[in-house]
């Protein structure tokens, strides 16, 4: 065998796939899990180690964790988070972390190819569950899209539904350009008169934390932000609790949590606590004191004052997260769909598949929908004051 051929072989490691059971065995590959993030350059936030291990240790997972991964030699290839739950004797797999709006699904370094072909022939040979669910499939996730191809190879029959749109801003330039390309010469005028407005107002800063600098006061003045904004009316006023706390300064440690802290005169007016990895940024909460809902538009400045920031660590995507409200449809430039994914194999994966799908047509009943909705609501609001 000639050196050439030899060195094909050490760049091209054969893959292997195994399941992870129990805490001791998804600990062990804890820095192997960095290191694969940190290679797979597409990977959002929320397929990190720092997200998957808080919803694990704080038991916000419906079933029993359990990770699928491929390795390369000494190295991960691929790795699925799932929880694994049960009910009328199916077994149902979910990406960890579905119980809050994220982009969740399948971890992989695409330099080694096949690791995706494995992650489904390990599904089979281990019968990890009859069916696959995901709340949050990203039309721009190559990766758990080419999955479900694979799973559908393997004799899985899969159903998508429950689409939502998710703008995001296209960014990668200077925040002029951004401007100039997406703004009216009098719309410019006029966030740069309202900026001015703003900052006039008073002794106004913006304060930006990253990383570390993220202490457990930084998340009380924000939580208390939000305790003060609309977000309370709707129940969703939720930084205070002690999951969230402890989310937010985990994702903080492992380098991914930044805030941006809007003052006035001494007093807290806003909020945007945001996650960014691999040049993208993921807008996960935003907030104002409605006290200081007046003429002057601090949320609006506050975002401003993001995206020129985003613009000058040269981010390239700035993502406004899930629903399409109009301010958001203000600064966004593209948007994803993000749809649920159901995929069973067998009769028991078959009858998931269509008890999902069935649903998901409920859930898009309007009326129906409106009065879950306003159920949910109440009970949030109910627990936040108890």
């Amino acid at each position: 065998m000639d050196e050439g051929h030899n060195t094909q072989m050490k760049q091209k490691p054969e893959l292997r796939g195994q399941v992870l059971e129990g805490p001791s065995d998804i600990a062990e590959v804890g820095k192997d899990w960095d290191d694969l993030f940190e290679r797979a350059r597409d990977a959002t936030s929320f397929l990190s180690r720092a997200w998957a291990e808080t919803f694990m240790s704080e038991k916000r997972i419906r079933g029993t964790p359990l990770l699928v991964v491929v390795w390369a030699g000494p190295k991960l290839a691929a790795l699925l988070p799932l929880s694994i739950r049960s009910f009328c004797g199916i077994r149902v797999a979910e990406p960890i972390g579905t119980t809050k709006p994220s982009y969740l699904g399948l971890l992989a370094d695409l330099h080694y190819a096949g690791a995706i072909q494995v992650v489904a022939d390990v599904w089979i040979r281990e019968k990890v569950a009859h069916a696959f669910y995901d709340k949050y499939l990203s039309s721009l996730d190559e990766t758990t899209n080419e999955l479900l191809a694979e799973l559908a190879n393997h004799g899985f029959t899969y159903k998508l539904g429950f689409r939502r749109i998710c703008p995001w801003i296209r960014l990668n330039r200077s925040f002029e350009d951004y401007l100039q390309k997406t703004k009216s010469g009098k719309r410019r005028k006029k966030l740069r008169y309202q900026e001015r407005q703003v900052f006039n107002a008073g002794d106004v800063a913006v304060v930006r934390y990253a990383g570390t600098d993220i202490t457990s006061e930084v998340i009380a003045r924000i939580a208390a932000i939000q305790k003060e904004s609309w977000m309370k009316r709707r129940g969703a006023a939720v930084l205070g609790q002690p999951f969230y706390q402890k989310l937010l300064i985990e994702m903080a440690k492992a380098g991914l949590g930044h805030v941006w802290l809007m003052t006035k005169d001494g007093d807290d007016v806003a909020f945007a606590y945001t996650f960014v990895s691999h040049k993208k940024l993921h807008l996960r909460w935003i907030a104002f004191k409605l006290k200081y809902e007046s003429s002057l538009s601090f949320g609006k400045i506050l975002t401003m004052r993001m995206i020129r920031d985003a613009c000058e660590d040269q981010i390239v995507s700035f993502d406004l997260g899930f629903g399409d409200s109009e301010w958001k449809q203000f600064w966004a430039t593209d948007s994803r769909d993000v749809e649920r994914v159901v995929a069973g194999r067998g009769v028991l994966g078959y009858f998931a598949v269509l008890w999902y799908g069935a649903t998901w047509w409920l859930a898009e009943q309007k009326w129906l929908f409106s009065l879950y909705s306003r159920f949910k609501r109440w009970g949030r609001i109910r627990q936040q004051g108890r």
